[in-house]
């Protein structure tokens, strides 16, 4: 639980951080340096063990890696664009509910996870909260 709490607590001030720089900067600079950044901290901590890893064995893992690394660069040009233009208020509701919401849905249907009764109950909840967020940024309400 320790690292669910701590990864929390750093994207949330990141959401700030990252915030106030696109209100400012150029949001594709913006989420060039956050991208820069965050790819090469980890990439200090796994070259040490890139030498006792067999890559070969794992070559569909490491294009799924790839993948994931161009749509989190997508989404990090997608994010601070929004951040410049829409409160933080509508833009991490929408986006990281609707991650939480969709990433679920994909979980259970791709690796089979089960959701639980109070699970889908609380994934419900979202979708409503998620609809009226969305209803009252386009009414303007």
């Amino acid at each position: 639980m320790l690292y669910i709490f701590l990864a929390t607590i750093f994207y949330s001030a990141s959401i700030i951080f990252i915030t106030f720089a696109s209100r400012i900067l150029n949001t594709t600079l913006v989420a060039a340096i956050v991208n820069i950044v965050s790819a090469i901290l980890p990439a200090l901590v796994v070259i040490p063990v890139l030498n006792k890893v067999n890559i070969q064995d794992q070559k569909l893992a490491l294009i799924a890696a790839i993948i994931g690394g161009i749509l989190i660069a997508l989404f990090g040009i997608a994010l601070s664009k929004s951040y410049s233009l829409n409160k933080v208020a509508v833009v991490v509701p929408i986006v990281f509910g609707g991650s939480i919401l969709i990433s679920t849905i994909l979980g259970s249907i791709l690796f089979k996870e089960k959701v639980s009764l109070i699970q889908g109950l609380g994934l419900s909840l979202l979708g409503v909260g998620l609809l009226i967020i969305i209803y009252t940024r386009l009414t303007g309400k």
